[in-house]
């Protein structure tokens, strides 16, 4: 697990050290508790602003060639999520990355629960088949890959379901040191 700081926050330093203190224990209770492994995964701590980026740029990278107008359109949609998000996991070639919100989550309790949470998503695109599947799902999102209406709305009812698994890992978090 690799911890960075994109953009500093006057509690950056005290973050960066709570998820090293962490990080490998809730990776370890998200894939016990999912049933899978945590791939290499990178945390970076930033803002909301980085949250939109990072997260987009590795999407992209991965959908491949894009037009311009649905890239701007997918950044307005994404910004305006990103503002509320505590923080953001997506798939990239190396693994996965966990885009963290510092200034949502100076609550060192909120911080725990976001870092399980995010790291459980890690697991479930690292099962088998789910990265071709997030891969054509990005496609289709960024009108490269056309795909049924009926293949979207499976996709994204995974997604929810995706959620709630990960938002029941949350609870796991009173079993990291100092909760």
């Amino acid at each position: 697990m690799n911890i960075t700081i994109d953009r500093r926050s006057r509690n950056a330093c005290r973050i960066e050290q709570r998820i090293r203190e962490i990080g490998d224990q809730a990776g370890r209770l998200a894939a016990r508790h999912l049933g899978g492994q945590l791939p290499q995964v990178e945390i970076v701590l930033t803002d909301g602003n980085g949250v939109t980026r990072l997260t987009q740029d590795a999407d992209l990278s991965l959908a491949g060639h894009t037009p311009w107008r649905r890239r701007a359109v997918g950044r307005v949609i994404d910004h305006w999520h990103a503002r509320h998000a505590f923080a953001a996991t997506a798939l990239t070639n190396r693994g996965a990355l966990v885009a963290i919100n510092a200034s949502r989550n100076s609550d060192l309790r909120e911080l725990d629960r976001t870092v399980i949470h995010e790291l459980g998503h890690t697991v479930q695109l690292n099962q088998p088949g789910a990265g071709d599947q997030h891969v054509a799902y990005l496609r289709q999102q960024y009108g490269i890959t056309p795909h049924s209406k009926t293949d979207q709305r499976e996709y994204e009812r995974l997604i929810d379901v995706r959620e709630q698994q990960a938002e029941a890992l949350e609870a796991l978090a009173r079993q990291l040191p100092n909760h």
